[in-house]
């Protein structure tokens, strides 16, 4: 089987992670929409303080921190900043070359009132045997101040089949 190229499964993935994030499970919804809200710095302390985000704000289920045991995170840390410079590094044991893999990421922001709203996503390129790096800085698109928590979700897709192995705790850059 040949395999697909990065501009056939781009759009794939980005439309299965557009439909997994709206139909993720969420509490009571009377109505009111998250689409415009401005993200919180959720988890911080009533003073604010920059080093107490973390993702402890989230209203609705379904945003559980998580690794497949076949991932490991280098560095290991509760709250991973995306700022310039930061890097994070990922190693997937059950890689399988003969199956074609890929590996993308997706990351959504913590609103104001504690829903988590989708912000983007792309391929780890760099990606060799199971080993895949990301590099900062990150911010959400098209919203004023910061910092803010969200979550990065840690993809793998084989054919037309996208599984999360992994989400973490981030914290979005002020600016890209």
């Amino acid at each position: 089987m040949p395999r697909p190229t990065l501009t056939t499964l781009l759009p794939l993935v980005l439309i299965s992670t557009f439909v997994m994030v709206g139909c993720a499970p969420s509490a009571s919804n009377d109505g009111a929409s998250t689409g415009g809200e401005t993200p919180t710095d959720a988890g911080s302390s009533e003073g604010g303080s920059e080093g107490s985000l973390d993702c402890s704000g989230v209203t609705v289920e379904g945003y559980d921190l998580f690794l497949d045991p076949a991932l490991s995170v280098e560095p290991a840390l509760d709250v991973y900043p995306l700022e310039a410079g930061d890097t994070i590094t990922f190693t997937y044991s059950a890689h399988d070359e003969d199956a074609y893999p890929s590996y993308g990421w997706t990351s959504s922001y913590i609103t104001g009132s504690g829903e988590v709203a989708p912000s983007t996503g792309s391929f780890f390129f760099d990606e060799e045997g199971g080993v895949f790096t990301f590099q900062g800085p990150e911010a959400v698109g098209g919203v004023d101040g910061g910092p803010y928590a969200g979550f990065l979700d840690i993809e793998t897709t084989i054919d037309t089949t996208t599984t999360v192995i992994g989400r973490i705790c981030v914290q979005f850059a002020l600016t890209e």
